[in-house]
């Protein structure tokens, strides 16, 4: 199924003419922006759904770079809308794995958050909630946007039966003493963005979402445990880890800045 609209929002330094031209050849419905330098992913989705509301759309559907749509994929998240209150719902997702499937049945969950890429957005949730939060920069926008709009009663639904191929991070497995633990592998500097925005959200919505706050939490040691028990750049990755904390309670937010 085709979008009316797409919006393309290039955060790459180096604008290519090759790519631009290729995309006017196959999407001439397309509508292009190039911010010349990474802006973050919460600046670009907020230029995305401005852009959208303005051309009078209720519905965004936001798709990383590195993802892919599995066969009927939209077409199953449209089916939910159908099926839900509209004034209920503040983002529908799909599941997503490291390659699409199909399933037979639509299985719906209500969750408390889901990734951005994937997922139709509410623009009228949108305009009432206000903007992604840009001084996350990256990591945990998608989860910070999903916790606000359930504060404000929109819920987030996931249909199952909508594959999304997408894979978070470079993840691995391992055997230890008989526990297979999957390890995610970012980079030094996402570490440090999931380090300090997590510690954020806990702070910004523990008190409404405990249940949540408790697994990020725990969520956050156990990845320290892993990286030094499985990953390559320890030091560096350890270092992020501490950075990101202390950025946290100096409330400094914003692109990474550290030597």
């Amino acid at each position: 199924m085709a979008v009316e609209k797409l919006y393309v929002i290039d955060n790459s330094e180096e604008v290519s003419p090759q790519f631009i031209e290729e995309m006017a050849k196959r999407f001439p419905h397309a509508v292009y922006r190039s911010l010349g330098e990474n802006l973050g992913m919460a600046k670009a989705l907020n230029i995305a759904a401005t852009q959208a509301l303005e051309a009078g759309y209720s519905w965004l559907l936001m798709m990383d770079q590195d993802s892919k749509c599995g066969v009927s994929m939209i077409e199953q998240l449209l089916a939910t809308l159908k099926a839900q209150p509209l004034n209920e719902i503040g983002i529908v997702a799909a599941g997503y794995t490291a390659a699409p499937t199909s399933h037979t049945e639509a299985l719906l969950e209500e969750v408390n958050s889901a990734i951005t890429s994937g997922s139709i957005l509410n623009l009228r949730a949108y305009a009432q909630v206000g903007p992604f939060r840009e001084n996350l920069f990256i990591d945990f926008v998608d989860h910070e946007y999903c916790l606000r709009l359930q504060v404000q009663k929109y819920k987030i639904i996931i249909n199952h039966a909508a594959r999304l191929s997408h894979q978070l991070g470079n993840q691995t497995c391992h055997n230890l003493f008989g526990w297979r633990l999957c390890t995610s592998n970012h980079n030094y500097l996402r570490r440090y963005y999931i380090t300090r925005n997590r510690l954020e959200i806990l702070h910004q919505f523990k008190k409404y979402f405990p249940e949540f706050a408790a697994s990020e939490k725990n969520k956050n040691f156990v990845e320290i445990l892993k990286v030094l028990a499985f990953e390559k750049d320890k030091l560096r990755k350890l270092k992020s880890f501490i950075l990101g904390y202390l950025d946290f309670k100096r409330r400094k937010f914003g692109r990474y800045n550290h030597k």
